[in-house]
């Protein structure tokens, strides 16, 4: 089937690279917030040449990212608090979040004026789908953003 049709696993390549774009974890995104400020996000879809974009470090651009994730664990409240806003001020496309305190993903997406209009909420057995501005049709399955793909 092709990429569209199937829940994409949370580390699957699929569509990804078939799209041009790649799957990175560990790239740190520079944030315009601060001369020192930036985030690690758990994984992050760029522009295969965001490696044109480094700043510092292990840290780019934000406008190579095209989607950043975040699973929260412990700091969750950073993830629904101040990562939205510096994301946005970022104009960072796509932020989703796998928030397992509540039990849900939130989608942000299209900041404008560097900030995000009130997220989209998917529930335990429903798909997100990608937004196109993130260049890739792809759909997550909440259940396996929530939980992991083992």
């Amino acid at each position: 089937r092709p990429p569209h049709r199937q829940p994409l696993r949370v580390r699957d390549r699929a569509g990804l690279v078939e799209a041009g774009y790649e799957y990175v974890q560990g790239v740190g995104l520079w944030l315009p917030t601060l001369p020192e400020d930036f985030a690690i996000p758990d994984f992050s879809v760029v522009d295969p040449d965001f490696r044109d974009a480094h700043i510092t470090k292990n840290y780019y651009a934000p406008n190579v990212f095209r989607m950043v994730v975040e699973v929260t664990s412990s700091n969750w409240s950073d993830d629904l608090g101040p990562k939205v806003e510096c994301y946005a001020q970022a104009g960072l496309p796509v932020y989703l979040i796998a928030d397992r305190k509540h039990d849900e993903v939130l989608l942000y997406a299209d900041p404008a004026d560097g900030t995000y209009a009130d997220p989209l909420r998917y529930k335990r057995g429903q798909i997100v789908p990608v937004p196109e501005s993130v260049g890739v049709t792809l759909e997550l399955s909440v259940d396996t953003l929530l939980d992991g793909d083992g």
